[in-house]
C-alpha cells in the first residue's frame, strides 16, 4: 500500500514539475496559424516554416504551400479586391490562405522562422520573427464580431500574416476578427545561395520565365520596382487595417 501511495505521489510531483514552464492558455483561444500575402507581380514561395517556444521546449512545423502563383494570380485576386493593381499586398483571407501547424497548439511561439524564395529573380531569404510579449498580449486579447448567423461571438487575432516584398523585406500583421493589426517589418537574417531544399538560381529558371510571362499582357515592368505601389496594402470593406 505504501508503495502504491509513493508511486502516486511521485507521478503527481512529476506532473506538477512538467507543468511549471507551461503557459496557461484558455481553451477558447484558437490554435495560431500563419497567412502569406505577396504582390501578384512579385510572387514568392515558402519552402520551410517552423516556430519555436524555448520556455516550453517545443518546435512546431508549419504546412507550406507551393501553389503561390495560383493563389496570388492577378485575375484571381481581383475577384475579391477589384481595385487591386498587382503590385501591392492583397490582405484578405481568400487572397492569402491560411496555413496551419502540423501539430496544433494555442500556446504562442517565441520565434517564427521562414525560408522563402522571391520567384521573379530567384533570390533566397531566411526571415525570423521574434514574438514579443506585447505581440502575445495582443493575440490573447479578446475581441468580438457578429458572424454570418447574426450572433456575436468572441474572437482572437491569432494569425500571423506575412506580407513578402521583392527585396527580401517582410511586413507582419496580426489577423482575425475582420482586422489586420500591423506589428513590424523584418529584414532577412540570412540570404543563402539556395532555398531550403538546396535548389539553386538555375533550378528556378522555368519559374522565373513563368513570372515574366504572366506580366507580358498587363503592360507592366518588374524592374525598376515601383515602391510607391508595392508598399500599398489592399483589403476589402469587410476588413480594417490598424
Amino acid at each position: 500500500m505504501k508503495t502504491i501511495i509513493s508511486i502516486v505521489l511521485l507521478c503527481l510531483l512529476l506532473g506538477g514539475c512538467s507543468g511549471i514552464n507551461k503557459e496557461r492558455v484558455p481553451d477558447e483561444i484558437p490554435d495560431w496559424m500563419v497567412a502569406y500575402a505577396m504582390p501578384s507581380f512579385y510572387p514568392v514561395r515558402v519552402t520551410k516554416a517552423y516556430a519555436i517556444n524555448k520556455k516550453e521546449d517545443w518546435t512546431s512545423i508549419l504546412h507550406t504551400h507551393s501553389q503561390f502563383m495560383t493563389v496570388s494570380g492577378l485575375k484571381r485576386v481581383k475577384e475579391f479586391l477589384p481595385d487591386y493593381d498587382g503590385y501591392g499586398l492583397p490582405l484578405a483571407f481568400a487572397t492569402m490562405g491560411g496555413y496551419r501547424q502540423v501539430q496544433y497548439t494555442n500556446h504562442l511561439p517565441d520565434k517564427l522562422v521562414l525560408y522563402w524564395t522571391s520567384l521573379f529573380d530567384a533570390k533566397f531569404y531566411i526571415s525570423e520573427l521574434d514574438v514579443t510579449p506585447k505581440m502575445k498580449a495582443l493575440m490573447y486579447q479578446k475581441h468580438s464580431r457578429i458572424e454570418a448567423d447574426g450572433i456575436r461571438r468572441s474572437c482572437y487575432q491569432t494569425t500571423f500574416a506575412f506580407g513578402f516584398l521583392p527585396n527580401g523585406q517582410v511586413k507582419v500583421w496580426l489577423e482575425s476578427c475582420e482586422k489586420f493589426t500591423y506589428v513590424t517589418e523584418l529584414s532577412p537574417t540570412t540570404k543563402p545561395d539556395t532555398d531550403y531544399n538546396r535548389r539553386t538560381y538555375s533550378d528556378y529558371s522555368q519559374t522565373r520565365n513563368s513570372v515574366l510571362k504572366s506580366t507580358k499582357n498587363t503592360n507592366t515592368t518588374l524592374i525598376p520596382i515601383p515602391w510607391d505601389k508595392v508598399n500599398k496594402a489592399y483589403t476589402s470593406k469587410v476588413y480594417t487595417i490598424n
